[in-house]
């Protein structure tokens, strides 16, 4: 390039001021490149700059977003074991409750065989004019082995001994009447054994199985079946 422009600061100018005219011209056009890379440069260095902010905003933006997840994480931590409190308060609450009920279920029970043995006896003197001689819970044996009943009443029906064996529930069905009935074919007893129900409720199919087995039942407020 120096070589060219000398040539033509020939034609108006001595081969010094030539020279002399090229070299100062190309020191400029060479400070006015490095001007235009220096300007270049300090673009590029601006692009660096501002993808490195928008780098550390995400940077800054995702330490927020796991900050958040872990405080969901801590909540439902959290939130799980007041679960895992309330379920093992539950559990203590059903167990208690299976206590209570079993503990009223027994209370029940003696309540209703200590009813049996108040009202069966004086319904018995009414309906066969029974002369009562024995009437409590009592264990008899069986032909393999022995059973504790509810309620068992001996005594006589027109000079004839008699013995009454009864199965004490709050709702009999026809399942427990027909095990309770075939138990007392089992008794070992010289006797003519009787068997009675004494409850609150009665099925209709097991009213209908106790009429058919010749037995009777007794409810709680004194009402005789069969009538």
């Amino acid at each position: 390039m120096t070589s060219a422009l000398e040539e033509k600061l020939r034609t108006a100018f001595t081969p010094q001021q030539a020279h002399l005219l090229a070299e100062v011209i190309r020191e400029a056009y060479d400070d006015v490149v490095r001007a235009k890379d220096f300007n270049e440069l300090k673009s590029i260095v601006g692009d660096l700059a501002q993808a490195q902010k928008r780098t550390e905003e995400r940077v800054e933006e995702l330490a927020q977003a796991q900050k958040r997840t872990e405080e969901r994480v801590d909540q439902l931590s959290a939130a799980v074991d007041r679960l895992a409190a309330a379920q093992e308060r539950t559990e203590r609450a059903v167990r208690q409750l299976a206590r209570q009920v079993g503990g009223l279920s027994e209370a029940l029970g003696g309540s209703l065989e200590d009813l049996a043995l108040e009202v069966v006896p004086e319904i018995l003197e009414y309906r066969w004019g029974m002369e009562i001689e024995f009437c409590d819970r009592d264990t008899l044996p069986l032909r393999n082995g022995q059973y504790e009943f509810d309620l068992v009443i001996r005594g006589q029906v027109q000079g004839q001994p008699v013995l009454v064996l009864g199965e004490v529930k709050s709702n009999i069905t026809e399942s427990e009447v027909e095990r309770f009935l075939n138990l007392v074919t089992q008794v070992e007893a010289r006797e003519n054994v009787r068997p009675l129900f004494f409850g609150y409720r009665l099925e209709r199919a097991a009213k209908d199985l106790i009429r058919e087995r010749g037995a009777v039942m007794v409810s709680t407020r004194g009402k005789y079946f069969p009538d």
